[in-house]
Protein backbone atom coordinates (compact mmCIF):
# COMPACT_ATOMS: atom_id res chain seq x y z
CA UNK A 1 0.00 0.00 0.00
CA UNK A 2 0.51 3.53 -0.94
CA UNK A 3 2.18 5.71 1.62
CA UNK A 4 2.64 9.16 1.79
CA UNK A 5 6.10 10.66 3.14
CA UNK A 6 5.15 14.93 3.36
CA UNK A 7 2.98 17.35 1.35
CA UNK A 8 2.74 20.65 -0.11
CA UNK A 9 0.16 23.36 -0.80
CA UNK A 10 0.17 25.44 -3.54
CA UNK A 11 -1.75 28.28 -2.39
CA UNK A 12 -1.95 29.94 -6.27
CA UNK A 13 -3.43 27.21 -7.70
CA UNK A 14 -5.43 25.40 -4.99
CA UNK A 15 -3.50 22.17 -5.36
CA UNK A 16 -2.15 20.19 -2.67
CA UNK A 17 0.68 17.73 -3.80
CA UNK A 18 1.84 14.61 -1.87
CA UNK A 19 5.19 12.66 -2.08
CA UNK A 20 4.51 8.87 -1.99
CA UNK A 21 6.94 6.30 -0.74
CA UNK A 22 7.16 4.80 -4.32
CA UNK A 23 8.53 8.07 -6.08
CA UNK A 24 4.79 9.34 -7.48
CA UNK A 25 3.61 12.54 -6.69
CA UNK A 26 -0.59 12.72 -6.22
CA UNK A 27 -2.00 15.90 -6.96
CA UNK A 28 -5.72 17.18 -5.13
CA UNK A 29 -7.31 19.70 -6.75
CA UNK A 30 -11.01 20.97 -7.06
CA UNK A 31 -13.37 20.25 -3.95
CA UNK A 32 -12.56 22.41 -0.58
CA UNK A 33 -9.82 23.16 1.13
CA UNK A 34 -10.40 20.61 3.97
CA UNK A 35 -10.43 17.10 1.14
CA UNK A 36 -7.87 18.60 -0.50
CA UNK A 37 -5.33 18.51 2.99
CA UNK A 38 -7.68 15.60 4.69
CA UNK A 39 -8.00 18.32 6.87
CA UNK A 40 -11.87 17.00 7.94
CA UNK A 41 -11.63 19.58 10.79
CA UNK A 42 -9.88 21.89 8.84
CA UNK A 43 -7.19 21.92 11.42
CA UNK A 44 -4.48 24.79 12.25
CA UNK A 45 -1.55 24.87 13.86
CA UNK A 46 -0.70 27.68 16.15
CA UNK A 47 2.26 29.64 15.69
CA UNK A 48 5.37 30.75 16.85
CA UNK A 49 6.67 34.41 16.91
CA UNK A 50 8.19 34.69 13.26
CA UNK A 51 4.68 33.49 12.04
CA UNK A 52 6.07 29.77 11.01
CA UNK A 53 3.94 26.86 12.32
CA UNK A 54 4.85 25.33 15.38
CA UNK A 55 2.84 22.55 16.07
CA UNK A 56 2.60 21.09 19.74
CA UNK A 57 0.78 18.06 20.22
CA UNK A 58 -0.96 17.35 16.85
CA UNK A 59 0.50 14.16 15.30
CA UNK A 60 0.62 12.42 11.99
CA UNK A 61 0.78 15.10 9.92
CA UNK A 62 2.76 15.47 6.99
CA UNK A 63 2.83 19.43 5.81
CA UNK A 64 1.19 22.49 6.52
CA UNK A 65 -1.32 25.01 4.04
CA UNK A 66 -0.36 28.35 4.11
CA UNK A 67 -3.84 30.67 3.68
CA UNK A 68 -4.30 33.96 3.90
CA UNK A 69 -7.35 34.25 6.16
CA UNK A 70 -9.76 36.23 4.34
CA UNK A 71 -11.81 37.51 8.00
CA UNK A 72 -8.61 38.71 9.43
CA UNK A 73 -6.23 39.25 6.64
CA UNK A 74 -3.67 36.95 8.34
CA UNK A 75 -2.54 33.84 7.07
CA UNK A 76 -3.68 30.39 8.54
CA UNK A 77 -1.55 27.26 8.58
CA UNK A 78 -3.70 23.93 8.26
CA UNK A 79 -2.09 20.51 9.16
CA UNK A 80 -1.99 18.64 5.95
CA UNK A 81 -2.68 14.55 6.60
CA UNK A 82 -1.98 11.63 4.68
CA UNK A 83 -5.76 10.02 4.16
CA UNK A 84 -8.99 11.06 5.81
CA UNK A 85 -8.65 8.62 8.77
CA UNK A 86 -5.87 10.37 10.31
CA UNK A 87 -6.97 13.83 9.77
CA UNK A 88 -10.40 12.61 10.74
CA UNK A 89 -8.63 10.99 14.32
CA UNK A 90 -6.58 13.94 14.90
CA UNK A 91 -10.11 16.05 14.77
CA UNK A 92 -11.20 13.42 17.95
CA UNK A 93 -8.37 13.82 19.71
CA UNK A 94 -8.05 17.99 19.59
CA UNK A 95 -11.60 18.18 20.27
CA UNK A 96 -11.78 15.87 23.40
CA UNK A 97 -8.03 17.49 24.47
CA UNK A 98 -9.03 20.82 24.40
CA UNK A 99 -12.54 21.55 25.10
CA UNK A 100 -13.99 18.56 27.32
CA UNK A 101 -14.69 21.01 29.56
CA UNK A 102 -16.90 23.12 27.41
CA UNK A 103 -19.81 22.94 25.83
CA UNK A 104 -21.37 23.37 22.07
CA UNK A 105 -21.52 27.13 22.32
CA UNK A 106 -17.96 27.44 24.30
CA UNK A 107 -16.40 25.59 22.30
CA UNK A 108 -17.06 27.17 18.67
CA UNK A 109 -15.81 30.70 20.75
CA UNK A 110 -12.19 28.75 20.88
CA UNK A 111 -12.88 26.79 17.51
CA UNK A 112 -14.30 29.09 15.28
CA UNK A 113 -13.52 32.58 16.63
CA UNK A 114 -15.59 36.10 15.60
CA UNK A 115 -12.41 37.14 13.70
CA UNK A 116 -12.55 35.09 10.82
CA UNK A 117 -16.00 33.17 11.09
CA UNK A 118 -19.66 33.59 11.85
CA UNK A 119 -19.70 32.33 15.14
CA UNK A 120 -23.53 32.88 15.94
CA UNK A 121 -24.48 30.96 12.72
CA UNK A 122 -21.58 28.20 13.46
CA UNK A 123 -23.00 27.66 16.68
CA UNK A 124 -26.72 27.56 15.69
CA UNK A 125 -25.88 24.76 13.04
CA UNK A 126 -23.72 22.88 15.80
CA UNK A 127 -26.73 22.49 18.27
CA UNK A 128 -28.70 21.68 15.36
CA UNK A 129 -27.28 19.03 13.23
CA UNK A 130 -26.20 17.17 16.64
CA UNK A 131 -29.38 18.10 18.58
CA UNK A 132 -27.15 18.26 21.90
CA UNK A 133 -28.07 20.67 24.48
CA UNK A 134 -26.54 24.10 24.90
CA UNK A 135 -25.34 23.01 28.45
CA UNK A 136 -23.54 20.03 28.12
CA UNK A 137 -20.18 19.84 27.39
CA UNK A 138 -18.16 17.79 25.62
CA UNK A 139 -16.54 15.00 28.35
CA UNK A 140 -20.64 14.09 29.10
CA UNK A 141 -21.54 13.65 25.90
CA UNK A 142 -22.24 9.34 24.98
CA UNK A 143 -19.88 8.27 22.14
CA UNK A 144 -22.87 8.53 19.64
CA UNK A 145 -23.65 12.09 20.52
CA UNK A 146 -19.27 12.78 20.43
CA UNK A 147 -19.56 10.99 16.72
CA UNK A 148 -22.53 13.47 15.83
CA UNK A 149 -20.42 16.38 17.04
CA UNK A 150 -17.49 15.63 14.73
CA UNK A 151 -19.66 14.68 12.18
CA UNK A 152 -21.64 18.06 12.49
CA UNK A 153 -18.05 20.31 12.17
CA UNK A 154 -16.85 18.16 9.49
CA UNK A 155 -20.05 18.90 7.42
CA UNK A 156 -19.91 22.85 8.62
CA UNK A 157 -16.15 22.89 7.40
CA UNK A 158 -17.43 22.31 3.99
CA UNK A 159 -15.40 18.98 3.84
CA UNK A 160 -17.94 17.65 1.35
CA UNK A 161 -18.70 20.20 -0.74
CA UNK A 162 -18.17 20.96 -4.09
CA UNK A 163 -17.97 16.77 -4.83
CA UNK A 164 -18.10 17.16 -8.06
CA UNK A 165 -15.54 19.17 -8.84
CA UNK A 166 -13.02 16.75 -6.97
CA UNK A 167 -9.53 15.48 -8.99
CA UNK A 168 -6.79 13.18 -7.75
CA UNK A 169 -4.18 13.08 -10.14
CA UNK A 170 -1.01 10.83 -9.48
CA UNK A 171 2.31 11.68 -11.47
CA UNK A 172 5.37 9.26 -11.29
CA UNK A 173 8.38 11.34 -10.68
CA UNK A 174 12.12 10.13 -10.38
CA UNK A 175 15.49 11.12 -8.66
CA UNK A 176 18.94 11.19 -10.41
CA UNK A 177 21.53 10.57 -8.22
CA UNK A 178 25.60 11.74 -9.74
CA UNK A 179 28.10 9.20 -8.53
CA UNK A 180 31.57 8.25 -9.74
CA UNK A 181 31.10 4.70 -8.07
CA UNK A 182 31.77 5.64 -4.76
CA UNK A 183 30.84 9.51 -4.35
CA UNK A 184 28.30 11.44 -4.90
CA UNK A 185 29.25 14.06 -7.23
CA UNK A 186 28.03 18.08 -6.21
CA UNK A 187 26.87 20.54 -9.36
CA UNK A 188 26.75 17.87 -11.70
CA UNK A 189 24.91 19.20 -15.10
CA UNK A 190 21.87 17.55 -16.27
CA UNK A 191 19.97 18.06 -19.12
CA UNK A 192 16.58 17.18 -19.05
CA UNK A 193 14.37 16.66 -22.47
CA UNK A 194 10.91 15.76 -21.92
CA UNK A 195 9.02 16.27 -25.79
CA UNK A 196 11.88 18.56 -27.42
CA UNK A 197 12.78 20.76 -24.65
CA UNK A 198 16.12 20.98 -22.63
CA UNK A 199 15.95 21.86 -19.05
CA UNK A 200 19.18 21.90 -17.11
CA UNK A 201 18.87 21.13 -13.87
CA UNK A 202 22.32 20.86 -11.02
CA UNK A 203 23.10 18.18 -8.60
CA UNK A 204 22.99 19.49 -5.15
CA UNK A 205 25.75 18.35 -2.56
CA UNK A 206 25.00 14.96 -2.54
CA UNK A 207 24.73 14.23 -5.91
CA UNK A 208 21.08 14.75 -6.47
CA UNK A 209 18.73 16.27 -8.78
CA UNK A 210 15.91 17.73 -7.74
CA UNK A 211 12.66 15.48 -8.67
CA UNK A 212 12.02 14.73 -12.45
CA UNK A 213 8.32 14.15 -13.21
CA UNK A 214 7.47 12.27 -15.92
CA UNK A 215 3.43 12.03 -16.88
CA UNK A 216 2.18 8.40 -17.78
CA UNK A 217 2.87 7.44 -21.25
CA UNK A 218 5.96 10.06 -21.48
CA UNK A 219 9.40 9.84 -21.45
CA UNK A 220 11.86 12.03 -20.22
CA UNK A 221 15.36 11.69 -21.80
CA UNK A 222 18.94 12.20 -19.34
CA UNK A 223 21.96 13.60 -21.84
CA UNK A 224 25.37 15.03 -20.09
CA UNK A 225 27.69 16.95 -21.07
CA UNK A 226 31.35 15.44 -22.51
CA UNK A 227 34.63 16.10 -22.02
CA UNK A 228 34.78 17.68 -25.41
CA UNK A 229 30.91 20.03 -24.87
CA UNK A 230 29.12 17.16 -26.58
CA UNK A 231 25.68 16.02 -25.26
CA UNK A 232 25.56 12.18 -24.57
CA UNK A 233 22.55 10.76 -24.25
CA UNK A 234 22.58 8.23 -20.96
CA UNK A 235 19.20 7.37 -20.61
CA UNK A 236 15.34 7.57 -20.55
CA UNK A 237 12.96 8.07 -17.21
CA UNK A 238 9.68 6.31 -17.75
CA UNK A 239 7.19 4.18 -16.30
CA UNK A 240 4.02 4.27 -14.13
CA UNK A 241 6.07 4.93 -10.68
CA UNK A 242 8.92 6.89 -9.66
CA UNK A 243 12.55 5.29 -9.90
CA UNK A 244 15.96 6.36 -8.27
CA UNK A 245 18.64 6.43 -11.32
CA UNK A 246 22.36 6.49 -10.66
CA UNK A 247 24.12 8.61 -13.08
CA UNK A 248 27.32 6.83 -12.81
CA UNK A 249 30.57 9.57 -13.87
CA UNK A 250 34.10 8.38 -13.32
CA UNK A 251 36.36 9.55 -11.72
CA UNK A 252 40.19 8.76 -11.45
CA UNK A 253 41.97 10.62 -8.87
CA UNK A 254 45.42 11.13 -9.24
CA UNK A 255 48.31 12.84 -7.24
CA UNK A 256 50.82 13.91 -10.15
CA UNK A 257 54.80 13.41 -9.53
CA UNK A 258 56.62 14.77 -12.50
CA UNK A 259 60.25 14.33 -12.69
CA UNK A 260 62.49 15.59 -15.63
CA UNK A 261 64.26 13.03 -18.14
CA UNK A 262 67.58 13.29 -16.68
CA UNK A 263 68.25 14.61 -13.10
CA UNK A 264 70.55 17.54 -13.20
CA UNK A 265 74.08 17.09 -11.36
CA UNK A 266 73.50 19.37 -8.56
CA UNK A 267 70.28 18.16 -7.83
CA UNK A 268 69.24 17.16 -4.37
CA UNK A 269 69.01 13.27 -4.44
CA UNK A 270 65.88 13.01 -2.30
CA UNK A 271 63.58 16.33 -3.03
CA UNK A 272 60.89 17.17 -0.69
CA UNK A 273 57.32 16.79 -2.13
CA UNK A 274 54.42 18.20 -1.39
CA UNK A 275 52.65 17.08 1.48
CA UNK A 276 49.07 15.19 0.86
CA UNK A 277 46.75 13.75 2.96
CA UNK A 278 45.93 10.03 2.67
CA UNK A 279 43.25 8.06 4.86
CA UNK A 280 44.06 4.36 5.40
CA UNK A 281 41.64 2.03 4.12
CA UNK A 282 41.59 -1.57 5.20
CA UNK A 283 44.38 -3.92 4.71
CA UNK A 284 46.93 -0.98 4.21
CA UNK A 285 50.17 -1.64 5.78
CA UNK A 286 52.63 0.90 5.99
CA UNK A 287 55.02 -1.34 3.74
CA UNK A 288 52.54 -1.02 1.44
CA UNK A 289 52.06 2.54 1.46
CA UNK A 290 56.18 3.46 1.30
CA UNK A 291 56.34 0.74 -1.38
CA UNK A 292 53.18 3.02 -3.27
CA UNK A 293 54.44 6.53 -2.44
CA UNK A 294 58.21 5.31 -3.20
CA UNK A 295 59.24 6.69 0.36
CA UNK A 296 60.69 5.15 3.31
CA UNK A 297 58.88 3.35 5.98
CA UNK A 298 60.35 5.45 8.67
CA UNK A 299 59.71 8.40 6.79
CA UNK A 300 56.07 8.19 7.33
CA UNK A 301 56.39 7.03 11.11
CA UNK A 302 58.06 10.38 12.06
CA UNK A 303 56.09 12.97 9.80
CA UNK A 304 53.11 11.33 11.40
CA UNK A 305 54.59 10.60 14.64
CA UNK A 306 53.51 6.58 14.64
CA UNK A 307 55.02 4.33 17.55
CA UNK A 308 54.52 1.42 16.14
CA UNK A 309 54.30 -0.07 12.08
CA UNK A 310 50.71 -0.59 13.17
CA UNK A 311 48.23 1.49 11.05
CA UNK A 312 44.41 1.40 10.91
CA UNK A 313 41.92 1.73 8.54
CA UNK A 314 40.12 5.66 8.71
CA UNK A 315 43.03 7.30 10.06
CA UNK A 316 44.54 10.32 7.94
CA UNK A 317 48.17 9.82 7.27
CA UNK A 318 50.36 12.68 6.05
CA UNK A 319 52.26 11.47 3.04
CA UNK A 320 55.44 13.08 2.09
CA UNK A 321 55.37 15.32 5.08
CA UNK A 322 52.99 15.75 8.37
CA UNK A 323 49.28 15.77 7.79
CA UNK A 324 48.34 19.17 5.75
CA UNK A 325 46.02 21.00 7.61
CA UNK A 326 42.38 20.32 6.20
CA UNK A 327 43.90 17.52 3.81
CA UNK A 328 44.54 17.70 0.29
CA UNK A 329 42.11 17.00 -2.33
CA UNK A 330 43.33 15.05 -5.36
CA UNK A 331 42.58 16.45 -8.64
CA UNK A 332 40.36 14.73 -10.75
CA UNK A 333 39.98 13.19 -14.61
CA UNK A 334 36.21 12.58 -15.59
CA UNK A 335 35.74 9.66 -18.09
CA UNK A 336 32.38 8.75 -19.50
CA UNK A 337 28.71 9.12 -17.77
CA UNK A 338 25.44 6.80 -18.05
CA UNK A 339 22.38 6.18 -16.49
CA UNK A 340 21.74 2.96 -14.59
CA UNK A 341 17.68 2.25 -13.22
CA UNK A 342 18.51 1.06 -9.94
CA UNK A 343 22.18 2.21 -9.89
CA UNK A 344 22.49 -1.27 -11.52
CA UNK A 345 25.32 0.18 -13.64
CA UNK A 346 29.04 -1.65 -13.95
CA UNK A 347 32.10 0.41 -13.61
CA UNK A 348 34.16 0.42 -16.87
CA UNK A 349 36.65 -2.83 -17.30
CA UNK A 350 40.05 -2.19 -16.09
CA UNK A 351 41.16 -2.28 -19.46
CA UNK A 352 39.22 1.12 -20.16
CA UNK A 353 40.15 3.05 -17.08
CA UNK A 354 43.43 5.11 -17.10
CA UNK A 355 46.70 2.71 -15.93
CA UNK A 356 49.37 3.96 -14.13
CA UNK A 357 52.58 3.04 -15.07
CA UNK A 358 55.41 4.24 -12.72
CA UNK A 359 59.39 5.01 -14.55
CA UNK A 360 62.36 3.35 -13.24
CA UNK A 361 63.52 6.06 -10.89
CA UNK A 362 66.57 8.52 -11.90
CA UNK A 363 65.65 7.16 -15.94
CA UNK A 364 63.86 7.92 -18.29
CA UNK A 365 60.45 9.91 -19.59
CA UNK A 366 59.07 11.49 -16.51
CA UNK A 367 57.26 9.54 -13.92
CA UNK A 368 53.81 8.66 -14.18
CA UNK A 369 50.83 9.79 -12.21
CA UNK A 370 50.07 7.69 -8.83
CA UNK A 371 46.59 6.50 -8.48
CA UNK A 372 45.16 7.70 -4.79
CA UNK A 373 42.34 5.55 -4.06
CA UNK A 374 41.00 6.72 -0.87
CA UNK A 375 37.08 5.49 -1.37
CA UNK A 376 36.75 2.74 0.48
CA UNK A 377 33.84 4.37 3.12
CA UNK A 378 35.01 7.82 3.33
CA UNK A 379 32.51 8.33 6.37
CA UNK A 380 34.52 6.00 8.40
CA UNK A 381 37.74 8.94 8.70
CA UNK A 382 35.25 10.99 10.73
CA UNK A 383 34.54 8.18 12.64
CA UNK A 384 37.70 7.12 13.84
CA UNK A 385 38.31 11.20 14.38
CA UNK A 386 35.08 10.66 16.67
CA UNK A 387 36.23 7.25 18.11
CA UNK A 388 39.90 8.81 18.85
CA UNK A 389 39.40 12.19 20.20
CA UNK A 390 35.75 11.46 23.15
CA UNK A 391 37.68 8.17 24.07
CA UNK A 392 36.67 7.07 27.05
CA UNK A 393 34.47 10.21 27.63
CA UNK A 394 30.34 9.31 28.37
CA UNK A 395 27.56 11.62 26.80
CA UNK A 396 27.36 14.38 29.38
CA UNK A 397 30.87 15.28 28.50
CA UNK A 398 30.61 14.51 24.54
CA UNK A 399 27.89 17.06 24.93
CA UNK A 400 29.27 20.27 25.58
CA UNK A 401 31.21 20.40 22.64
CA UNK A 402 29.74 18.05 20.06
CA UNK A 403 25.88 17.33 19.97
CA UNK A 404 25.57 15.10 17.42
CA UNK A 405 21.28 15.97 17.01
CA UNK A 406 22.52 19.41 16.15
CA UNK A 407 25.48 18.84 13.66
CA UNK A 408 22.99 16.74 11.33
CA UNK A 409 20.95 19.93 10.36
CA UNK A 410 22.09 22.88 8.51
CA UNK A 411 20.62 25.41 10.36
CA UNK A 412 21.66 23.86 13.89
CA UNK A 413 25.04 23.86 12.53
CA UNK A 414 24.95 27.34 11.91
CA UNK A 415 24.15 28.09 15.15
CA UNK A 416 20.46 28.14 14.92
CA UNK A 417 17.35 29.33 13.43
CA UNK A 418 17.47 33.01 14.55
CA UNK A 419 14.18 35.25 14.76
CA UNK A 420 13.17 38.40 15.60
CA UNK A 421 9.81 38.70 18.38
CA UNK A 422 7.40 40.77 17.08
CA UNK A 423 4.00 42.35 19.02
CA UNK A 424 0.75 41.12 18.14
CA UNK A 425 0.77 44.27 14.63
CA UNK A 426 3.98 42.34 13.67
CA UNK A 427 6.25 45.22 15.09
CA UNK A 428 9.75 44.16 16.20
CA UNK A 429 10.22 44.04 20.34
CA UNK A 430 12.87 45.70 21.99
CA UNK A 431 15.02 45.15 24.70
CA UNK A 432 16.41 48.18 26.61
CA UNK A 433 19.78 48.33 24.84
CA UNK A 434 17.05 49.27 22.43
CA UNK A 435 18.18 45.90 19.74
CA UNK A 436 15.69 43.51 18.53
CA UNK A 437 14.97 41.18 20.46
CA UNK A 438 15.62 37.29 19.44
CA UNK A 439 14.95 33.98 19.50
CA UNK A 440 17.08 31.04 18.85
CA UNK A 441 15.17 27.33 17.51
CA UNK A 442 16.85 24.31 16.82
CA UNK A 443 15.90 21.46 15.18
CA UNK A 444 17.46 18.84 17.07
CA UNK A 445 17.65 17.57 20.63
CA UNK A 446 19.36 19.47 23.13
CA UNK A 447 21.14 16.99 24.56
CA UNK A 448 23.04 13.39 23.94
CA UNK A 449 22.61 12.26 27.63
CA UNK A 450 19.31 10.49 28.91
CA UNK A 451 17.43 7.14 27.70
CA UNK A 452 15.13 9.34 26.17
CA UNK A 453 17.50 11.23 23.86
CA UNK A 454 18.87 8.54 21.80
CA UNK A 455 21.87 9.67 19.43
CA UNK A 456 23.03 6.66 17.59
CA UNK A 457 21.64 7.51 14.33
CA UNK A 458 22.27 11.32 14.78
CA UNK A 459 26.44 9.80 14.99
CA UNK A 460 25.93 7.95 11.97
CA UNK A 461 23.99 10.89 10.26
CA UNK A 462 27.23 12.93 11.15
CA UNK A 463 29.85 10.71 9.90
CA UNK A 464 28.04 10.93 6.42
CA UNK A 465 27.62 13.96 6.50
CA UNK A 466 30.75 15.33 6.99
CA UNK A 467 31.96 13.13 4.50
CA UNK A 468 29.55 14.79 1.98
CA UNK A 469 27.08 11.77 1.69
CA UNK A 470 23.55 12.31 2.30
CA UNK A 471 22.15 11.95 6.23
CA UNK A 472 18.77 10.48 6.38
CA UNK A 473 15.77 12.49 6.53
CA UNK A 474 15.18 11.63 10.14
CA UNK A 475 18.31 11.87 11.58
CA UNK A 476 17.64 11.39 14.80
CA UNK A 477 15.35 8.00 13.98
CA UNK A 478 17.28 4.53 13.07
CA UNK A 479 14.47 3.49 10.64
CA UNK A 480 15.71 6.42 8.31
CA UNK A 481 18.33 4.41 6.70
CA UNK A 482 15.59 1.52 5.63
CA UNK A 483 12.38 4.46 4.65
CA UNK A 484 14.99 6.49 2.67
CA UNK A 485 15.41 4.35 -0.44
CA UNK A 486 16.41 7.11 -2.69
CA UNK A 487 19.47 8.08 -0.18
CA UNK A 488 20.49 4.51 1.25
CA UNK A 489 20.67 1.11 0.11
CA UNK A 490 20.84 -2.46 1.54
CA UNK A 491 23.69 -5.06 0.99
CA UNK A 492 23.29 -8.90 1.43
CA UNK A 493 26.40 -9.28 3.73
CA UNK A 494 28.48 -6.61 6.24
CA UNK A 495 31.61 -4.63 4.64
CA UNK A 496 33.75 -1.75 5.89
CA UNK A 497 31.63 0.82 6.59
CA UNK A 498 27.99 -0.48 6.34
CA UNK A 499 25.63 1.02 8.44
CA UNK A 500 24.37 -1.68 11.10
CA UNK A 501 20.95 -1.74 11.70
CA UNK A 502 19.32 -3.97 15.26
CA UNK A 503 16.36 -4.21 16.60
CA UNK A 504 15.84 -3.71 20.34
CA UNK A 505 13.53 -2.86 23.00
CA UNK A 506 12.03 0.20 22.48
CA UNK A 507 13.03 0.68 18.92
CA UNK A 508 16.30 0.42 17.09
CA UNK A 509 20.14 0.58 17.27
CA UNK A 510 22.75 1.61 13.94
CA UNK A 511 26.32 1.43 14.51
CA UNK A 512 28.90 1.16 11.52
CA UNK A 513 30.59 -2.37 10.41
CA UNK A 514 34.99 -1.58 10.87
CA UNK A 515 35.80 -5.44 11.05
CA UNK A 516 35.64 -9.16 11.90
CA UNK A 517 37.23 -10.22 15.03
CA UNK A 518 37.04 -14.55 17.24
CA UNK A 519 34.15 -14.47 14.09
CA UNK A 520 32.19 -11.69 15.55
CA UNK A 521 31.53 -8.33 13.95
CA UNK A 522 33.52 -5.07 15.26
CA UNK A 523 31.07 -2.13 14.87
CA UNK A 524 32.17 1.29 16.03
CA UNK A 525 29.03 3.86 17.08
CA UNK A 526 27.63 6.33 19.13
CA UNK A 527 25.17 5.66 22.59
CA UNK A 528 26.74 2.57 23.11
CA UNK A 529 27.26 2.13 26.66
CA UNK A 530 26.93 6.54 26.39
CA UNK A 531 30.08 6.53 24.68
CA UNK A 532 31.60 6.46 21.00
CA UNK A 533 33.20 2.85 21.20
CA UNK A 534 34.04 -0.12 19.83
CA UNK A 535 32.01 -2.74 20.58
CA UNK A 536 31.66 -7.05 19.15
CA UNK A 537 28.24 -7.93 18.13
CA UNK A 538 27.07 -11.02 16.87
CA UNK A 539 25.47 -12.47 13.59
CA UNK A 540 21.86 -12.77 13.37
CA UNK A 541 21.02 -10.34 15.88
CA UNK A 542 17.20 -9.63 15.81
CA UNK A 543 16.22 -7.51 12.68
CA UNK A 544 19.55 -7.46 11.68
CA UNK A 545 20.72 -5.22 8.30
CA UNK A 546 23.38 -3.58 6.20
CA UNK A 547 22.33 -0.07 4.51
CA UNK A 548 25.12 2.16 2.42
CA UNK A 549 24.79 5.58 0.93
CA UNK A 550 23.04 5.19 -2.77
CA UNK A 551 26.21 6.76 -4.43
CA UNK A 552 28.50 4.12 -2.88
CA UNK A 553 26.61 0.80 -4.16
CA UNK A 554 28.59 0.08 -6.86
CA UNK A 555 31.84 0.38 -5.54
CA UNK A 556 30.46 -1.29 -2.12
CA UNK A 557 29.51 -4.11 -4.92
CA UNK A 558 33.17 -4.37 -6.42
CA UNK A 559 36.27 -3.39 -5.14
CA UNK A 560 34.10 -1.99 -1.39
CA UNK A 561 33.30 -5.68 -0.76
CA UNK A 562 35.89 -5.98 2.34
CA UNK A 563 35.14 -7.56 6.05
CA UNK A 564 38.49 -6.85 7.30
CA UNK A 565 40.23 -9.06 10.45
CA UNK A 566 41.09 -6.73 13.61
CA UNK A 567 43.62 -6.91 15.91
CA UNK A 568 41.87 -6.25 18.94
CA UNK A 569 45.00 -5.71 21.14
CA UNK A 570 46.39 -3.25 18.67
CA UNK A 571 42.83 -1.38 18.27
CA UNK A 572 43.11 -0.92 22.10
CA UNK A 573 46.82 0.40 21.86
CA UNK A 574 45.24 2.70 19.16
CA UNK A 575 42.15 4.22 20.72
CA UNK A 576 42.42 3.36 24.29
CA UNK A 577 39.01 3.23 26.01
CA UNK A 578 37.44 3.25 23.14
CA UNK A 579 37.31 -0.37 22.77
CA UNK A 580 34.85 -2.06 24.81
CA UNK A 581 35.81 -5.28 23.92
CA UNK A 582 36.99 -7.73 26.59
CA UNK A 583 39.44 -11.00 26.49
CA UNK A 584 36.41 -12.63 27.58
CA UNK A 585 34.34 -11.65 24.79
CA UNK A 586 37.15 -12.83 22.55
CA UNK A 587 37.54 -15.91 23.73
CA UNK A 588 33.69 -16.86 24.36
CA UNK A 589 33.42 -17.35 19.99
CA UNK A 590 30.38 -18.18 19.75
CA UNK A 591 28.86 -21.05 17.48
CA UNK A 592 29.01 -21.39 13.55
CA UNK A 593 25.39 -20.28 12.96
CA UNK A 594 26.07 -16.86 14.56
CA UNK A 595 29.83 -16.45 13.08
CA UNK A 596 31.41 -13.80 10.57
CA UNK A 597 34.04 -16.16 9.54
Amino acid sequence: MARFLSATYHTDIKVAEFICDDGRHLFRCGGTLPWRLNNAGDLMSPVNADGKPAPKKTKNYIGFAAVPNRGNGKTSHFFIFPDYTAGREQLALSVKRLYADKTLPELVQKYAPPDSNNTAKYTEDLLKETGVGADRTIAELSDAEFTKVLDSIEKIEGYHNEADSRREIWVPVSRITATDGSRPLADEEIILRLNGKDTTVKTNAYGQTPPIPHPNGQQVEALHKQANGELKSVGKIAGETGQHFSLQTWVERFFARPAPDKAPANANPSPRRAAMAYTVQPNDTLAKLAARFSIPVEQIKRDNNLKSDKIFAGRQLGIYGPLPAGGAAPAVKRAAAKVDPQSKGKAPPASKVAQTVRSKAATGKPIATVRVEQRMAPWMAVAYAEAKTYAGKDEEEITKTHNYHRLVTDSDRAGGKVTILKDKKGRPLLGKDGKPLTRTHFDGLSTLVGDHNPWCASFVNYCLKEAKYAPGRRHMSTYTFGEDEDLFVRVKEPIYGAIRFTHRSGGGHVCLVYGVAAGKLVVVGGNQDNQICFELMNRGDKGEAFFVPVPYKDYAEKDGAVLPDVDVDALKKEFGDAVRISDEQIKAKKADKSSYT
